[in-house]
């Protein structure tokens, strides 16, 4: 039985293009660099995300990868450095997905 609610599509919080967006994020640095600008240019001219995520998607690779940088002055295994790098651009990813707006 029916209440007479009609049941609507919603648009999905991330469409193609945005998850190109994170993809190039992630894996754009390994590609000459290039795939993370694509990455950034994307992230600007989208409509899903505030300017503070924005903001936050454009430096979380650096910032990430600054931070293993500068764990090497406390000489732990490279792994460790490697893998503090990743936690902090990884997070701010996971939590682009989670903020996009519909």
């Amino acid at each position: 039985m029916t209440n007479g609610a009609a049941l609507q599509a919603s648009e999905p919080r991330l469409r193609t293009r945005d998850w190109i967006t994170l993809g190039l994020l992630v894996f754009g640095p390994f590609v000459l660099g290039i795939g993370w600008l694509v990455g950034v240019w994307l992230l600007w001219t989208s409509n899903r995300w505030t300017t503070v995520w924005k903001i936050a998607g454009t430096v979380a690779w650096p910032v990430g990868w600054t931070a293993a940088a500068c764990c090497e002055f406390f000489q732990p295994p490279v792994w460790v450095s490697l893998l503090v790098g990743a936690v902090i651009a990884i997070a701010v990813y996971v939590a682009l997905i989670k903020e996009a707006r519909v």
